[in-house]
């Protein structure tokens, strides 16, 4: 089995796979950037602000679909043939879209509680609508741009974000020209977009499986599912909370401004998990072929390559920053320079552990994933309340880098090697 595996990593099928993920990733990172420069420039930092915690609270949504459905099948399917590939996602079918309305309608009516509880001061039935809409719409294109990863299909992918963002781009151009530039607009659009690239997605409809088997599917999602929830939310909660303790301790100012530093650097975030979307099936593969000097390349090259885009990156937006202070971002965000390389300094470890947090979750170990979220929660809990009244914005990057640098020594140090040694001794027990 590890001959088979070993061309994979060297030939120009990857090559060729990772160069469309990478484009498609720079795709939808100029497509995120361009939409936060607008909204910069146009909108009030507390409409920014609301916005950015909006989007947030969009990846929340997302986290569950991920952890609940297609982290799991990402780890299932590599390893099943076509044809039981194709029937374990029919079998789903249903399941991701009953799952997808259900997020929507709930976090439709959670952002009307929210927001008349925090003085929103939008159109309350048009934000919920609008954020219903947009969760359904993203969990479907995502769905259909993970099973064409897992498919080894990133060139499909591509199509599929290249019609959303032409769409992105049609909608916010007529939002600004009618002068409709409000979040539930923004919200609508990026909904609409999303269907829109759901249905450039040209999936055929698979056949429908019986009752029965529709549950075996979901009772082997949930077997790892279980899991990887309350593992993904912890994650969740760990990477994004900075922004609301900011901004119930600083003003919703604060929380723009942080997100305004972070939005330039958020292509590194964004490449990340391009290289992962190809990386985990194959990282999936290697594991159950206990093929450990591959797979070392493999971590030893993903590692070496994202950091040295991060790197790069933050030096020439080093360099770039006076300019963009003065003709992209603006009086209102003058002064982000310090936070701008605290950020760099926090994507740079963050892009390591990314990996090894992938590797964990290719080789099926969410329980120990969750034991790092539990203790990553914790350790962020304490440092933002040491940090954010002592330093203000600045302390919720502080904290963020204290929580990294934590979980990459755990990861890399502790659980990576643990289950390489767990694999061996099933392995020699199975001999036996």
């Amino acid at each position: 089995m590890a001959e088979r595996t070993a061309p994979e990593l060297s030939g120009k099928r990857l090559l060729l796979h990772s160069l469309a993920s990478l484009i498609d990733q720079a795709l939808l990172s100029g497509l995120n950037f361009a939409l936060g420069l607008v909204l910069i420039r146009l909108a009030s930092k507390e409409s920014y602000g609301l916005y950015s915690q909006m989007y947030v609270a969009g990846i929340f949504a997302a986290t569950v679909l991920e952890s609940l459905i297609t982290g799991p099948l990402t780890t299932i399917a590599p390893g099943q043939s076509e044809s039981q590939r194709t029937h374990l996602v029919a079998c789903l079918r249903r399941f991701q879209l009953q799952l997808s309305g259900l997020l929507a309608i709930l976090f439709g009516i959670a952002s009307v509680a929210v927001g008349r509880y925090a003085g929103v001061t939008e159109s309350l039935p048009a934000l919920g609508i609008a954020f219903a809409v947009y969760v359904f719409a993203n969990a479907l294109r995502e769905y259909q741009r993970s099973l064409h990863f897992i498919e080894g299909r990133p060139r499909r992918v591509l199509r599929i974000d290249l019609a959303y963002a032409l769409a992105v781009a049609a909608g916010v151009a007529l939002l600004v020209a009618t002068g409709c530039f409000t979040v539930p607009g923004i919200l609508l659009v990026l909904g609409l977009a999303n269907a829109v690239g759901f249905w450039r997605s040209g999936q055929p409809r698979p056949a429908t499986p019986s009752a029965p088997e529709r549950r075996a599917a979901i009772a082997e999602m949930w077997q790892r599912g279980r899991w990887a929830l309350p593992g993904a939310l912890v994650a969740w909660a760990t990477n994004y909370s900075y922004l609301y303790l900011a901004a119930a301790s600083l003003g919703v100012a604060a929380s723009a401004e942080l997100n305004a530093s972070r939005l330039l650097l958020m292509p590194i975030s964004l490449s990340v998990m391009a290289w992962s979307r190809i990386a985990r099936p194959m990282a999936s593969r290697l594991f159950a072929a206990r093929d450990w000097k591959h797979l070392d390349r493999l971590a030893w090259i993903s590692v070496a390559g994202v950091e040295a885009v991060t790197l790069l990156y933050v030096g020439v937006l080093w360099l770039a920053l006076p300019w963009l202070e003065t003709h992209v971002l603006g009086a209102k965000y003058q002064g982000v320079e310090p936070m701008v390389l605290a950020w760099g300094a926090y994507f740079a470890i963050n892009a390591a552990r990314w990996i090894g947090s992938s590797w964990l979750t290719s080789n099926d170990q969410y329980r120990l994933l969750l034991i790092s979220g539990i203790a990553c929660l914790a350790v962020m809990l304490v440092s933002a309340a040491l940090f954010i009244p002592r330093y203000g914005a600045w302390g919720a990057i502080l904290a963020l880098i204290v929580v990294e640098v934590f979980d990459f020594i755990l990861i890399w140090a502790v659980f990576l090697p643990r289950t390489r040694r767990q694999a061996n001794r099933n392995a020699n027990a199975a001999g036996a």
